[in-house]
């Protein structure tokens, strides 16, 4: 399929030595795929920067990657280039650790470009500039604790995959960086190329902004607590159930505070909360394997009903079910 699109934007990633190799290669694949499938014109020129001081940017593979540029550049010091959307990127392990100059230059495009992204760790660069403060903005899980610390003036969302606040946007990173250039394709050129650049990378679904880094079954099967791996599957088991925090209690023959103490201590959410996101994750699935109507995966997940599902859907992930399934079967 072949679209028509607008006069060429410039995307610049500005890489902070040590990079993730996937937060670069991905953005720049999916720019790339955007352009194979549109028609006669190129809606991206995307330009690689390095902030080092030569066009080499090491990444923590051992693999280094060779820029089209660095920002000691003549053209990049006076910003003679007009940048559409500047992504800013490195190392989620060089916290604190970038030049001033850098700093400075980032600060100096507030006003110049449309909309800022940051992949991972280079959340911690534009955080310096004092442009996220009052902000919501999420990073890697990993350091998200130590973001916030360093940065308490910005509110650190903790679950998503990415966010959009204003024209600034930041995400988890990793493959998550896959998913943010696939959003601004779809903001930048609609949804129908956004589709068709996410079938060619052959991915199962491009997540929204509100998909969480990590799954409510991941982390409680990677608790060390024996009554929380024990209670998953029954859970599970009897999502149509009123799974209220005493009901779960009984099961595991213990009081309602210790319960709380526990989803506390080893997933940091409430029971209410807990039960709540693996009714949406099994939603999810049902909506990803399934063609069973709002109404029957409401009743088999546990909701109260139709609307009351659709309305925690799109609370959660930031889309209702419908445009949920309908983006997965976009490609068929």
């Amino acid at each position: 399929m072949m679209f028509n699109q607008p006069p060429a934007k410039k995307i610049v990633i500005l890489s902070i030595p040590p990079i993730d190799l996937l937060d670069i290669i991905g953005p720049i694949d999916v720019f790339r795929l955007a352009n194979f499938l549109t028609e006669k014109k190129t809606p991206y020129h995307v330009e690689l920067v390095s902030t080092g001081a030569d066009k080499q940017i090491e990444s923590d593979s051992g693999i280094s990657l060779l820029g089209h540029s660095t920002l000691a550049d003549i053209k990049w010091i006076n910003s003679v280039i007009d940048i559409d959307t500047l992504i800013i990127s490195t190392h989620i392990d060089t916290i604190g650790r970038y030049p001033p100059h850098v700093i400075e230059w980032i600060r100096s495009q507030e006003n110049r470009v449309r909309r800022i992204c940051t992949l991972s760790g280079g959340i911690f660069a534009l955080a310096q500039t004092g442009m996220l403060d009052e902000k919501h903005a999420t990073t890697h899980w990993r350091i998200m604790d130590a973001f916030a610390k360093h940065h308490p003036r910005v509110h650190v969302e903790n679950q998503p995959v990415w966010v959009r606040d204003g024209n600034i946007y930041s995400s988890a990173g990793m493959s998550s960086s896959i998913d943010l250039a696939l959003n601004l394709i779809a903001d930048d050129l609609g949804e129908a190329l956004a589709a068709e650049v996410t079938k060619e990378l052959v991915l199962f679904l491009r997540r929204p902004a509100g998909q969480p880094q990590l799954s409510c079954s991941l982390m409680a099967q990677d608790s060390h607590h024996r009554s929380v791996k024990a209670l998953q599957p029954w859970i599970h088991e009897n999502l149509t159930q009123d799974l209220t925090v005493e009901v779960l209690a009984d099961q595991l023959a213990m009081s309602r505070s210790t319960l709380i103490r526990i989803f506390k201590h080893e997933l940091n959410i409430t029971p209410a909360k807990y039960i709540e996101n693996i009714r949406l994750e099994t939603a999810q699935r049902f909506l990803q394997m399934t063609s069973m109507s709002l109404d029957k995966i409401a009743t088999k997940c546990g909701f109260t009903s139709a609307d009351v599902f659709r309305r925690v859907f799109q609370r959660k992930l930031g889309i209702s079910p419908l445009n949920y399934r309908q983006q997965l079967n976009a490609d068929k």
